[in-house]
Parts: structure tokens; sequence; C-alpha cells
């Protein structure tokens, strides 16, 4: 197990990295989805003078 470890430390490491910033661009994109659809509910109205 140490072998292999030792081995693969670098592939490992990064693609741990690769896999945590996935999860966390997931997590970006539903809470930008989620302010986006609050905004399509409301209704804005511009008045011109």
């Amino acid at each position: 197990m140490k072998k292999i470890v030792n081995k693969y430390n670098g592939a490992i490491l990064l693609y741990s990295v690769i896999i945590l910033g996935v999860f966390i661009l997931n997590a970006r994109f539903k809470y930008l989805n989620q302010i986006e659809m609050k905004g399509e509910n409301s209704q804005v109205i511009a008045i011109e003078k």
C-alpha cells in the first residue's frame, strides 16, 4: 500500500483536486441557478418619464 501511495502520489493529488473542484463548481452553479430562478418569479416594472 505504501509503495502504491508513493508511486502515484502526484496523480492521486491531481485527481482529488479535480474532483474537489468539480464539486465546488457544481455547488456554485446550483446557487447561481437558484438566484436566477428567484429573479424570474419577481416582476420588474420600469416607469419612464
